[in-house]
Order: structure tokens, then sequence, then C-alpha cells
């Protein structure tokens, strides 16, 4: 009777315990579910050109201080090109320059001094974005870029509000 009693008890304790760990594997399976919807790629040529314009006007704000390092030319040993980073406030935006062409390779944007498309400011909702891109955001990371993702803006939200805007640029 006792061994009945000793076995039921174990196999009752058995059976929770592999019932608890069922239940964290459910729950976890549901945290990458919500991980899926972080990110959101828009392919959008004509408004990443002109997000790229409102970008190239912020840059030559005179609010920006900049301080420039020469870089050698991987191209061309013989050439010094220039690497610029401007710097305001919580902004930096990072310029690459040869000696005929300058480009800007990188940006983040925190500072809601700065407009995009008239409307896009940090701080701002969602659904700003949203009317824009006539597409339903879901991801807290909304990135619009071109075909091959080589020119790149990440919007990232938190609890829906803009809190960062991100540019990068790869030519390769």
């Amino acid at each position: 009777m006792k061994t009945r009693l000793l076995t039921s008890v174990g196999i009752i304790i058995l059976l929770i315990s592999c019932k608890q760990n069922e239940t964290q594997k459910f729950e976890s399976k549901n945290k990458i579910e919500e991980t899926v919807f972080t990110e959101q790629y828009i392919e959008n040529d004509s408004l990443l050109m002109l997000l790229k314009s409102d970008l190239y006007r912020i840059a030559f704000n005179p609010v920006f201080e900049g301080e420039e390092k020469p870089e050698i030319n991987t191209h061309n040993k013989t050439v010094a090109d220039t690497s610029k980073t401007l710097i305001f406030d919580k902004t930096k935006i990072h310029f690459y320059r040869e000696s005929n062409w300058e480009i800007i390779v990188s940006a983040k944007i925190k500072n809601s001094r700065f407009k995009f498309l008239d409307t896009i400011t940090i701080g701002e909702k969602k659904g700003i974005l949203e009317n824009i891109v006539k597409t339903e955001l879901k991801a807290n990371s909304i990135t619009i870029g071109n075909l091959k993702h080589t020119t790149l803006f990440i919007f990232k939200f938190e609890n829906d509000i803009l809190k960062e805007i991100v540019y990068k640029y790869d030519e390769d």
C-alpha cells in the first residue's frame, strides 16, 4: 500500500513538473512570436530620395559643430580623403569626402529640432509615418530603403513614439 502511494505521488510530481516545462516552452514561443514584428522593411525609392534630401538640408544647418580627419583612400593610396563628423546635442552626421565629391555615410538623429518631410520629428507618433508610407506599421523599427538595401532610413519607436532616426549608406 505504501509503495503504491509513493509511486502515485512520484507520478503526480513528474506530471506536474512536465506540465510546467510545457508551459515555459509555450511562453518562450510567444516571446519569439513577439520579436518577429520588431522590424519592418519598406522599399520605396522616391520616399528614400525625399528623406535623403532632407538629411542633406539638415546637415548644412549652422548649429552643427564639426571635426575633420584625413583618411587614406582605399583605391588610391596617394590621395588623402576626409572623414567629417557633425555634432549637435544628441545628433551626429558622418560625411566622407574624396577630392571631387562628398557623401553622408551615416547619421543618428535624436533631436526634435530637425524635421523630415515637414512632419516627421523625434517625439511624434507612429501614425505620422504610417500616413506617409500608407502601410500599417506593426514593428518598433521601421526601415525605409532601396532594392539593394544600400541606403536605409531606420525609424525607431518606443511605445509608438519616435525616439531615433538612423541613416546608413553602404555602396556595396
